[in-house]
Protein backbone atom coordinates (compact mmCIF):
# COMPACT_ATOMS: atom_id res chain seq x y z
CA UNK A 1 0.00 0.00 0.00
CA UNK A 2 1.33 3.30 -0.68
CA UNK A 3 1.22 5.75 2.26
CA UNK A 4 -0.79 8.44 1.81
CA UNK A 5 -0.44 11.92 2.73
CA UNK A 6 -1.58 13.34 6.26
CA UNK A 7 -3.96 16.18 6.03
CA UNK A 8 -2.11 18.83 8.14
CA UNK A 9 -5.18 20.56 10.32
CA UNK A 10 -8.82 21.66 9.62
CA UNK A 11 -7.78 25.40 9.96
CA UNK A 12 -5.09 24.91 6.83
CA UNK A 13 -8.25 23.15 4.84
CA UNK A 14 -10.81 25.99 5.90
CA UNK A 15 -8.68 28.71 4.46
CA UNK A 16 -7.36 26.43 1.44
CA UNK A 17 -11.61 26.20 0.32
CA UNK A 18 -11.81 29.71 1.70
CA UNK A 19 -9.84 31.03 -1.45
CA UNK A 20 -11.25 28.15 -3.78
CA UNK A 21 -15.08 30.16 -3.21
CA UNK A 22 -13.69 33.59 -4.13
CA UNK A 23 -12.38 32.80 -7.47
CA UNK A 24 -15.57 32.28 -8.79
CA UNK A 25 -16.34 35.76 -8.21
CA UNK A 26 -13.29 38.34 -9.06
CA UNK A 27 -13.65 41.66 -10.14
CA UNK A 28 -10.78 43.90 -11.68
CA UNK A 29 -8.63 45.97 -8.54
CA UNK A 30 -10.67 49.43 -7.48
CA UNK A 31 -13.15 49.35 -10.37
CA UNK A 32 -15.20 52.10 -7.88
CA UNK A 33 -12.39 54.32 -7.65
CA UNK A 34 -11.98 55.03 -11.19
CA UNK A 35 -13.59 58.52 -10.98
CA UNK A 36 -10.99 59.61 -8.58
CA UNK A 37 -7.76 57.60 -9.47
CA UNK A 38 -5.85 58.04 -12.53
CA UNK A 39 -4.04 61.44 -11.64
CA UNK A 40 -0.54 60.63 -10.83
CA UNK A 41 2.53 58.33 -11.91
CA UNK A 42 2.31 56.08 -8.72
CA UNK A 43 -1.66 55.52 -9.64
CA UNK A 44 -0.58 54.66 -13.06
CA UNK A 45 1.86 51.63 -11.44
CA UNK A 46 -0.36 50.46 -8.98
CA UNK A 47 -3.00 49.83 -11.45
CA UNK A 48 -0.87 48.07 -13.83
CA UNK A 49 1.56 46.08 -10.97
CA UNK A 50 -2.14 44.47 -10.23
CA UNK A 51 -2.31 42.89 -13.34
CA UNK A 52 0.91 40.96 -12.80
CA UNK A 53 -0.95 40.10 -8.73
CA UNK A 54 -4.04 39.19 -10.77
CA UNK A 55 -2.31 36.76 -13.66
CA UNK A 56 -0.16 35.21 -10.04
CA UNK A 57 -4.16 34.66 -8.67
CA UNK A 58 -5.23 32.68 -11.83
CA UNK A 59 -2.28 30.53 -12.25
CA UNK A 60 -2.63 29.48 -8.60
CA UNK A 61 -6.44 29.16 -8.49
CA UNK A 62 -6.23 26.55 -10.90
CA UNK A 63 -2.27 25.29 -10.74
CA UNK A 64 -2.65 26.63 -14.19
CA UNK A 65 1.05 26.36 -15.64
CA UNK A 66 2.15 22.79 -14.00
CA UNK A 67 -1.97 21.39 -14.48
CA UNK A 68 -2.09 22.27 -17.96
CA UNK A 69 1.49 21.98 -19.16
CA UNK A 70 2.75 19.18 -17.34
CA UNK A 71 0.70 16.05 -15.41
CA UNK A 72 -1.38 15.54 -18.74
CA UNK A 73 1.98 14.17 -20.54
CA UNK A 74 4.51 10.92 -19.99
CA UNK A 75 6.42 13.30 -17.15
CA UNK A 76 4.40 11.42 -14.74
CA UNK A 77 2.71 8.28 -14.70
CA UNK A 78 -0.22 8.81 -12.14
CA UNK A 79 -1.89 10.45 -9.60
CA UNK A 80 -2.49 9.53 -6.78
CA UNK A 81 -5.95 11.86 -6.12
CA UNK A 82 -8.96 10.51 -8.69
CA UNK A 83 -9.55 14.19 -9.64
CA UNK A 84 -5.61 14.91 -11.10
CA UNK A 85 -5.52 11.60 -12.28
CA UNK A 86 -9.05 12.72 -14.14
CA UNK A 87 -6.44 15.59 -16.07
CA UNK A 88 -3.79 13.27 -16.36
CA UNK A 89 -5.98 10.62 -18.44
CA UNK A 90 -8.04 13.32 -20.39
CA UNK A 91 -11.12 12.32 -18.43
CA UNK A 92 -11.87 16.41 -18.74
CA UNK A 93 -15.65 15.84 -19.37
CA UNK A 94 -16.52 14.16 -16.14
CA UNK A 95 -19.13 15.79 -13.99
CA UNK A 96 -18.53 17.87 -11.03
CA UNK A 97 -20.86 19.99 -8.41
CA UNK A 98 -19.50 23.24 -8.54
CA UNK A 99 -21.33 23.49 -5.10
CA UNK A 100 -20.14 20.42 -3.81
CA UNK A 101 -17.37 19.77 -5.48
CA UNK A 102 -15.60 23.71 -5.08
CA UNK A 103 -12.22 22.35 -4.55
CA UNK A 104 -11.91 19.76 -7.63
CA UNK A 105 -9.28 20.84 -9.69
CA UNK A 106 -11.42 20.18 -12.87
CA UNK A 107 -13.92 22.44 -12.07
CA UNK A 108 -11.31 25.50 -11.83
CA UNK A 109 -9.48 23.97 -14.98
CA UNK A 110 -12.10 24.47 -17.17
CA UNK A 111 -13.34 27.53 -15.99
CA UNK A 112 -11.91 30.66 -17.45
CA UNK A 113 -12.94 33.58 -15.09
CA UNK A 114 -9.80 34.37 -13.58
CA UNK A 115 -8.35 35.20 -16.64
CA UNK A 116 -10.70 37.69 -17.40
CA UNK A 117 -10.31 39.29 -14.47
CA UNK A 118 -6.76 40.08 -15.44
CA UNK A 119 -7.96 40.96 -18.61
CA UNK A 120 -10.10 43.16 -17.24
CA UNK A 121 -7.60 45.36 -15.37
CA UNK A 122 -5.61 45.61 -18.58
CA UNK A 123 -8.34 47.03 -20.73
CA UNK A 124 -9.12 49.48 -17.80
CA UNK A 125 -5.27 50.31 -17.81
CA UNK A 126 -5.01 50.95 -21.26
CA UNK A 127 -8.71 53.20 -21.17
CA UNK A 128 -7.85 54.90 -18.12
CA UNK A 129 -3.69 55.64 -18.70
CA UNK A 130 -4.30 56.86 -22.26
CA UNK A 131 -6.46 59.38 -20.96
CA UNK A 132 -3.78 61.05 -18.80
CA UNK A 133 -1.93 63.93 -19.48
CA UNK A 134 2.01 63.86 -20.21
CA UNK A 135 2.10 66.07 -16.81
CA UNK A 136 1.11 63.24 -14.64
CA UNK A 137 4.01 61.20 -15.27
CA UNK A 138 7.19 61.86 -13.91
CA UNK A 139 10.09 62.68 -16.05
CA UNK A 140 12.46 65.68 -16.12
CA UNK A 141 11.06 66.12 -19.62
CA UNK A 142 8.13 65.59 -21.61
CA UNK A 143 10.00 62.86 -23.55
CA UNK A 144 10.71 61.22 -20.33
CA UNK A 145 7.07 61.77 -19.49
CA UNK A 146 6.26 60.53 -22.50
CA UNK A 147 8.34 57.19 -22.20
CA UNK A 148 7.05 56.67 -18.25
CA UNK A 149 3.35 56.77 -19.63
CA UNK A 150 4.26 54.38 -22.70
CA UNK A 151 6.03 51.55 -20.46
CA UNK A 152 2.87 51.42 -18.49
CA UNK A 153 0.74 51.25 -21.66
CA UNK A 154 2.98 48.61 -23.37
CA UNK A 155 2.91 46.60 -19.68
CA UNK A 156 -0.73 46.42 -20.07
CA UNK A 157 -0.93 45.75 -24.07
CA UNK A 158 1.83 42.78 -22.85
CA UNK A 159 -0.33 41.12 -20.26
CA UNK A 160 -3.93 41.22 -21.77
CA UNK A 161 -1.74 39.56 -25.06
CA UNK A 162 0.00 36.92 -22.83
CA UNK A 163 -3.29 35.88 -20.66
CA UNK A 164 -5.14 35.77 -24.25
CA UNK A 165 -2.36 33.53 -25.74
CA UNK A 166 -2.74 31.17 -22.64
CA UNK A 167 -6.68 30.94 -23.30
CA UNK A 168 -5.97 30.14 -27.12
CA UNK A 169 -3.18 26.90 -25.95
CA UNK A 170 -6.08 25.91 -23.62
CA UNK A 171 -9.63 26.55 -25.29
CA UNK A 172 -8.62 27.38 -28.53
CA UNK A 173 -11.21 29.79 -29.26
CA UNK A 174 -12.82 32.28 -26.27
CA UNK A 175 -14.93 35.61 -26.34
CA UNK A 176 -12.41 38.47 -27.26
CA UNK A 177 -13.13 41.84 -24.92
CA UNK A 178 -10.66 44.40 -25.61
CA UNK A 179 -12.80 47.27 -24.09
CA UNK A 180 -12.93 48.77 -20.67
CA UNK A 181 -16.12 46.93 -19.34
CA UNK A 182 -16.36 44.47 -16.43
CA UNK A 183 -17.11 41.46 -18.93
CA UNK A 184 -16.24 38.13 -17.48
CA UNK A 185 -17.97 35.18 -18.10
CA UNK A 186 -21.23 36.80 -17.39
CA UNK A 187 -21.17 39.20 -20.11
CA UNK A 188 -23.53 37.91 -23.48
CA UNK A 189 -20.46 37.70 -25.81
CA UNK A 190 -20.09 34.51 -28.46
CA UNK A 191 -16.58 33.00 -29.00
CA UNK A 192 -13.84 34.72 -31.42
CA UNK A 193 -12.16 31.84 -34.01
CA UNK A 194 -8.74 31.63 -32.22
CA UNK A 195 -6.81 32.98 -35.44
CA UNK A 196 -8.61 36.56 -34.84
CA UNK A 197 -7.62 36.33 -31.32
CA UNK A 198 -4.00 35.23 -32.08
CA UNK A 199 -3.47 38.23 -34.76
CA UNK A 200 -5.15 40.68 -32.09
CA UNK A 201 -2.47 39.36 -29.99
CA UNK A 202 0.10 39.94 -31.83
CA UNK A 203 -0.78 43.45 -32.62
CA UNK A 204 -0.85 44.10 -29.09
CA UNK A 205 2.73 42.35 -28.62
CA UNK A 206 3.85 44.34 -31.06
CA UNK A 207 2.33 47.81 -29.94
CA UNK A 208 4.24 46.17 -26.17
CA UNK A 209 7.26 46.38 -28.21
CA UNK A 210 6.95 50.01 -29.43
CA UNK A 211 6.54 51.22 -25.76
CA UNK A 212 8.21 49.48 -23.58
CA UNK A 213 11.80 49.53 -22.37
CA UNK A 214 14.62 47.34 -23.74
CA UNK A 215 15.13 45.70 -20.02
CA UNK A 216 14.22 46.88 -16.29
CA UNK A 217 18.12 47.35 -15.80
CA UNK A 218 18.94 47.89 -12.05
CA UNK A 219 14.79 47.74 -11.39
CA UNK A 220 13.80 45.35 -8.57
CA UNK A 221 10.93 44.47 -10.89
CA UNK A 222 13.46 42.67 -13.32
CA UNK A 223 12.31 39.58 -14.83
CA UNK A 224 8.77 40.46 -13.03
CA UNK A 225 7.23 43.10 -15.21
CA UNK A 226 7.18 43.47 -18.83
CA UNK A 227 10.28 44.39 -20.91
CA UNK A 228 10.94 44.76 -24.70
CA UNK A 229 12.98 41.10 -24.01
CA UNK A 230 9.96 39.52 -22.17
CA UNK A 231 7.38 41.10 -25.23
CA UNK A 232 10.02 39.17 -28.28
CA UNK A 233 10.14 36.32 -25.97
CA UNK A 234 5.86 35.98 -26.03
CA UNK A 235 5.93 36.75 -29.61
CA UNK A 236 8.59 33.90 -30.56
CA UNK A 237 5.91 31.51 -28.68
CA UNK A 238 2.93 32.64 -30.12
CA UNK A 239 4.37 32.27 -34.00
CA UNK A 240 5.68 28.90 -32.59
CA UNK A 241 2.17 28.03 -31.60
CA UNK A 242 0.99 29.22 -35.20
CA UNK A 243 3.29 27.19 -37.11
CA UNK A 244 4.95 30.54 -38.47
CA UNK A 245 8.41 29.41 -38.05
CA UNK A 246 10.37 31.82 -40.20
CA UNK A 247 8.90 34.76 -37.76
CA UNK A 248 9.55 32.39 -34.68
CA UNK A 249 13.29 32.54 -35.78
CA UNK A 250 13.13 36.28 -36.10
CA UNK A 251 11.76 36.72 -32.84
CA UNK A 252 13.78 34.31 -30.75
CA UNK A 253 16.87 36.29 -32.66
CA UNK A 254 15.42 39.48 -30.66
CA UNK A 255 16.10 37.60 -27.58
CA UNK A 256 19.19 36.07 -27.73
CA UNK A 257 21.02 38.70 -29.39
CA UNK A 258 19.89 41.08 -27.25
CA UNK A 259 22.73 40.30 -25.10
CA UNK A 260 20.47 40.86 -21.68
CA UNK A 261 20.59 37.28 -20.91
CA UNK A 262 22.98 34.54 -20.06
CA UNK A 263 22.51 30.75 -19.34
CA UNK A 264 23.54 29.77 -15.62
CA UNK A 265 26.71 28.14 -14.31
CA UNK A 266 26.26 24.19 -13.60
CA UNK A 267 26.90 25.33 -10.24
CA UNK A 268 24.08 27.53 -9.95
CA UNK A 269 21.09 25.79 -12.36
CA UNK A 270 19.01 25.51 -9.60
CA UNK A 271 19.00 29.23 -8.85
CA UNK A 272 16.26 29.42 -11.62
CA UNK A 273 13.72 28.32 -9.64
CA UNK A 274 14.32 31.09 -6.53
CA UNK A 275 13.84 33.99 -9.33
CA UNK A 276 16.17 36.46 -11.41
CA UNK A 277 18.68 34.20 -12.13
CA UNK A 278 20.87 35.81 -15.38
CA UNK A 279 18.92 33.55 -17.51
CA UNK A 280 15.64 34.85 -16.50
CA UNK A 281 13.33 36.59 -18.94
CA UNK A 282 10.08 36.93 -17.80
CA UNK A 283 8.39 35.04 -13.99
CA UNK A 284 5.61 35.75 -11.69
CA UNK A 285 7.07 36.54 -8.19
CA UNK A 286 6.24 34.50 -5.44
CA UNK A 287 9.75 34.12 -3.73
CA UNK A 288 8.86 36.32 -0.81
CA UNK A 289 6.08 35.31 2.10
CA UNK A 290 3.07 37.63 1.20
CA UNK A 291 3.53 36.11 -2.50
CA UNK A 292 4.26 32.94 -1.79
CA UNK A 293 2.17 29.78 -1.70
CA UNK A 294 1.41 27.15 1.10
CA UNK A 295 3.56 24.87 0.30
CA UNK A 296 1.95 21.73 2.39
CA UNK A 297 -1.53 22.54 0.86
CA UNK A 298 -2.90 19.30 -1.34
CA UNK A 299 -3.43 21.74 -3.97
CA UNK A 300 -0.20 23.80 -4.37
CA UNK A 301 2.71 22.39 -6.55
CA UNK A 302 4.73 21.62 -3.70
CA UNK A 303 1.90 19.91 -2.20
CA UNK A 304 1.49 17.51 -5.17
CA UNK A 305 5.12 16.59 -5.82
CA UNK A 306 7.01 17.02 -2.90
CA UNK A 307 7.07 14.90 0.17
CA UNK A 308 9.63 14.19 3.22
CA UNK A 309 12.32 15.40 3.46
CA UNK A 310 11.03 19.10 1.68
CA UNK A 311 7.42 19.06 3.15
CA UNK A 312 6.40 18.44 6.95
CA UNK A 313 3.73 16.01 7.63
CA UNK A 314 4.00 14.32 4.42
CA UNK A 315 5.21 10.61 3.80
CA UNK A 316 5.13 7.83 1.01
CA UNK A 317 5.17 9.50 -2.41
CA UNK A 318 4.17 12.46 -3.98
CA UNK A 319 0.25 13.12 -5.14
CA UNK A 320 1.63 13.21 -8.74
CA UNK A 321 3.99 10.23 -9.04
CA UNK A 322 7.34 10.63 -11.66
CA UNK A 323 7.02 8.78 -15.31
CA UNK A 324 10.76 6.79 -14.08
CA UNK A 325 11.10 5.52 -17.72
CA UNK A 326 10.81 8.92 -19.12
CA UNK A 327 13.60 10.17 -16.54
CA UNK A 328 16.06 7.46 -17.22
CA UNK A 329 15.38 8.14 -20.90
CA UNK A 330 15.78 12.12 -21.02
CA UNK A 331 18.64 12.26 -18.50
CA UNK A 332 20.71 9.05 -19.81
CA UNK A 333 23.72 11.62 -19.06
CA UNK A 334 23.72 11.42 -15.71
CA UNK A 335 26.23 14.02 -15.14
CA UNK A 336 24.17 16.37 -16.65
CA UNK A 337 23.40 19.26 -13.82
CA UNK A 338 19.58 19.18 -14.86
CA UNK A 339 18.75 15.46 -13.60
CA UNK A 340 21.83 15.68 -10.45
CA UNK A 341 20.86 18.35 -9.28
CA UNK A 342 17.31 18.53 -9.87
CA UNK A 343 16.00 14.64 -8.64
CA UNK A 344 16.26 12.39 -6.23
CA UNK A 345 14.55 8.88 -5.53
CA UNK A 346 11.86 8.22 -3.05
CA UNK A 347 10.25 5.17 -1.88
CA UNK A 348 6.84 3.26 -0.37
CA UNK A 349 7.10 -0.28 -0.02
CA UNK A 350 8.25 -1.82 -2.87
CA UNK A 351 7.63 1.29 -5.51
CA UNK A 352 10.60 3.38 -5.78
CA UNK A 353 10.04 6.56 -8.26
CA UNK A 354 11.78 9.81 -8.77
CA UNK A 355 11.13 12.99 -7.27
CA UNK A 356 11.50 16.26 -8.70
CA UNK A 357 13.61 19.20 -6.38
CA UNK A 358 13.61 22.58 -8.33
CA UNK A 359 10.76 23.67 -5.96
CA UNK A 360 12.49 22.89 -2.84
CA UNK A 361 13.04 27.04 -1.78
CA UNK A 362 10.20 25.60 1.75
CA UNK A 363 10.45 27.88 4.50
CA UNK A 364 8.78 27.28 7.76
CA UNK A 365 6.55 30.65 8.83
CA UNK A 366 7.71 31.49 12.00
CA UNK A 367 9.54 28.79 12.99
CA UNK A 368 6.50 26.51 12.92
CA UNK A 369 7.06 23.44 11.21
CA UNK A 370 3.31 22.85 10.22
CA UNK A 371 3.23 26.27 7.99
CA UNK A 372 5.31 26.32 5.87
CA UNK A 373 5.62 28.14 2.34
CA UNK A 374 7.09 27.74 -0.80
CA UNK A 375 9.24 30.71 -1.87
CA UNK A 376 9.77 29.39 -6.26
CA UNK A 377 8.93 31.75 -8.32
CA UNK A 378 6.91 30.72 -11.87
CA UNK A 379 9.64 30.80 -14.46
CA UNK A 380 7.45 31.93 -17.59
CA UNK A 381 10.23 32.54 -20.19
CA UNK A 382 13.64 31.99 -19.81
CA UNK A 383 17.05 32.27 -22.26
CA UNK A 384 17.28 28.64 -22.39
CA UNK A 385 13.76 27.77 -23.39
CA UNK A 386 13.91 30.95 -26.62
CA UNK A 387 17.57 29.03 -27.22
CA UNK A 388 15.68 25.87 -27.92
CA UNK A 389 12.47 27.13 -28.90
CA UNK A 390 14.95 28.69 -31.72
CA UNK A 391 16.43 25.22 -32.49
CA UNK A 392 12.79 23.63 -33.19
CA UNK A 393 12.05 26.99 -35.37
CA UNK A 394 15.49 25.97 -37.29
CA UNK A 395 13.95 22.36 -37.88
CA UNK A 396 10.51 23.59 -38.94
CA UNK A 397 10.71 27.03 -40.71
CA UNK A 398 10.91 27.02 -44.71
CA UNK A 399 14.46 26.20 -44.95
CA UNK A 400 15.49 24.09 -42.77
CA UNK A 401 18.83 24.48 -40.44
CA UNK A 402 19.20 21.20 -38.76
CA UNK A 403 22.77 21.71 -38.38
CA UNK A 404 22.10 25.12 -36.92
CA UNK A 405 19.29 23.08 -34.65
CA UNK A 406 21.80 20.67 -33.64
CA UNK A 407 24.48 23.58 -32.19
CA UNK A 408 22.25 24.95 -30.12
CA UNK A 409 21.70 21.85 -28.40
CA UNK A 410 24.91 21.11 -27.76
CA UNK A 411 25.50 24.67 -26.81
CA UNK A 412 22.61 24.36 -23.99
CA UNK A 413 24.05 20.73 -22.90
CA UNK A 414 27.57 21.60 -22.73
CA UNK A 415 26.76 24.58 -20.16
CA UNK A 416 24.68 21.42 -18.47
CA UNK A 417 27.59 19.51 -18.18
CA UNK A 418 26.34 17.05 -20.33
CA UNK A 419 27.81 15.14 -23.23
CA UNK A 420 27.39 16.89 -26.89
CA UNK A 421 25.06 14.45 -29.07
CA UNK A 422 26.46 13.65 -32.62
CA UNK A 423 25.04 11.52 -35.60
CA UNK A 424 21.79 13.32 -35.54
CA UNK A 425 21.06 14.74 -38.74
CA UNK A 426 18.01 15.82 -41.23
CA UNK A 427 14.74 15.59 -39.84
CA UNK A 428 15.18 13.52 -36.92
CA UNK A 429 16.71 16.61 -35.68
CA UNK A 430 13.17 17.97 -34.45
CA UNK A 431 13.31 14.95 -32.03
CA UNK A 432 16.50 15.81 -30.65
CA UNK A 433 15.23 19.40 -30.02
CA UNK A 434 12.11 18.36 -28.28
CA UNK A 435 13.83 15.74 -25.77
CA UNK A 436 16.38 18.75 -25.20
CA UNK A 437 13.16 21.05 -24.03
CA UNK A 438 11.80 18.02 -21.96
CA UNK A 439 15.12 17.85 -20.52
CA UNK A 440 15.32 21.61 -19.74
CA UNK A 441 12.03 22.39 -18.99
CA UNK A 442 11.07 19.46 -17.34
CA UNK A 443 7.75 20.24 -14.57
CA UNK A 444 8.25 23.54 -16.08
CA UNK A 445 4.67 24.06 -17.93
CA UNK A 446 5.95 23.39 -21.28
CA UNK A 447 6.00 19.84 -22.01
CA UNK A 448 2.41 19.74 -22.97
CA UNK A 449 2.51 22.24 -25.73
CA UNK A 450 5.91 20.98 -27.02
CA UNK A 451 4.34 17.71 -27.78
CA UNK A 452 0.95 19.27 -29.05
CA UNK A 453 3.43 21.14 -31.30
CA UNK A 454 5.61 18.35 -31.93
CA UNK A 455 2.55 16.36 -33.12
CA UNK A 456 1.39 19.17 -35.61
CA UNK A 457 4.57 18.46 -37.55
CA UNK A 458 5.62 14.89 -37.43
CA UNK A 459 2.26 13.73 -37.42
CA UNK A 460 3.05 10.76 -34.53
CA UNK A 461 0.85 10.18 -31.33
CA UNK A 462 2.58 12.11 -28.75
CA UNK A 463 -0.20 11.35 -26.02
CA UNK A 464 -1.23 7.85 -24.63
CA UNK A 465 -4.84 9.14 -24.03
CA UNK A 466 -5.20 11.06 -27.26
CA UNK A 467 -5.54 9.08 -30.39
CA UNK A 468 -4.57 10.88 -33.76
CA UNK A 469 -7.83 10.93 -34.89
CA UNK A 470 -8.52 12.76 -32.24
CA UNK A 471 -5.88 14.93 -32.10
CA UNK A 472 -7.09 16.30 -35.60
CA UNK A 473 -10.00 16.66 -33.93
CA UNK A 474 -8.86 18.95 -31.17
CA UNK A 475 -9.00 16.93 -28.55
CA UNK A 476 -6.06 18.27 -26.96
CA UNK A 477 -8.03 21.92 -26.00
CA UNK A 478 -10.24 21.74 -22.28
CA UNK A 479 -13.78 21.76 -22.68
CA UNK A 480 -15.69 24.94 -21.23
CA UNK A 481 -17.17 24.26 -17.70
CA UNK A 482 -21.35 23.54 -18.00
CA UNK A 483 -21.72 26.29 -15.69
CA UNK A 484 -20.51 29.00 -17.34
CA UNK A 485 -23.42 28.36 -19.88
CA UNK A 486 -25.58 29.46 -17.46
CA UNK A 487 -24.09 33.13 -17.28
CA UNK A 488 -23.46 33.28 -20.91
CA UNK A 489 -25.62 31.64 -23.32
CA UNK A 490 -23.73 32.70 -26.21
CA UNK A 491 -20.73 30.32 -25.48
CA UNK A 492 -20.03 27.29 -27.73
CA UNK A 493 -18.14 24.50 -25.88
CA UNK A 494 -15.05 23.47 -27.65
CA UNK A 495 -15.78 21.33 -30.56
CA UNK A 496 -14.27 18.05 -29.36
CA UNK A 497 -15.69 18.03 -26.51
CA UNK A 498 -19.59 19.06 -27.41
CA UNK A 499 -21.80 15.82 -26.26
CA UNK A 500 -19.19 14.77 -23.78
CA UNK A 501 -18.94 16.77 -20.88
CA UNK A 502 -21.63 15.89 -17.92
Amino acid sequence: MKAKHIILSLALISLLFASCKKFLDQQPVSTSTDETSWQSDGDANSAVASIYGLIRSAFNTSLAVYGYGDLPTNEFSLSQNASWQNVYTFNWGVAVDPVVNIDDPMLKLRLFTNYYTAIAQSNRCLSFISAMPVTDFTGTSTADQTAEKNKYLGEAYFTRAYMYFNMCRIWGSVPLVLSNTDATTTAQIAKSPQDTILNHVISDINIAIKYLPAINEGSADRNYRADKGVAYALLAHVYAWQGKYDQCNAACDQVINSGNYTLTSPSTFTSIYKGQSSESIFEIAQNTVSESTIANAPYSLSGLTLTAPYITGFTGLPIWEINNTLVTTLYSDTNDVRYKNCFIRVSSGSTNIYMCTKYTNIQNVNNNATYQVSLNNMVIFRLADIMLLKAEALCAKSAPDYAGALTIVNTIRTNRNAAPLTGVTGANTLQTVTDERGRELFLEGSRFYDLVRLERLNHEQQFDGISTAEFAAGKYYWPIDPSLFTLNPKLAQTSFWVGKVN
